[in-house]
């Protein structure tokens, strides 16, 4: 359960960005920036430590890049929506992973 809600919260961000960044003259620092802390903190109460949470970020970023170009361009959906469906599979493999272990008890 804790997985599925995990990757809904990072693809509602990754959409919500997607959609502010396809007009030419849209804020993108402050947007990407929201992407990344997201991307970076949904993994919080898992053992993932940095390199997981921060290919997470990567993901939802270029996830969010990508379909933003693919919205502002039709000819841009073939090699955007490859490129966001590879990030995407890691994303998702590396929420799955790190949401499904169970933690260790010390």
């Amino acid at each position: 359960m804790s997985m599925l809600l995990r990757n809904v919260l990072v693809l509602a961000v990754e959409f919500g960005a997607a959609l502010l960044l396809r007009e030419p003259g849209a804020p993108w620092i402050p947007v990407l920036l929201a992407v990344f802390v997201v991307g970076s903190g949904v993994l919080h109460g898992t053992e993932a430590e940095f390199v997981p949470r921060f290919l997470v970020a990567l993901a939802a970023l270029g996830i969010a890049e990508l379909g933003s170009r693919a919205w502002a361009s039709p000819d841009a959906v073939p090699t955007a929506g490859t490129g966001a469906a590879i990030l995407l599979a890691v994303q998702t493999l590396v929420l799955i992973r790190y949401s499904l272990r169970r933690r260790r008890v010390a």
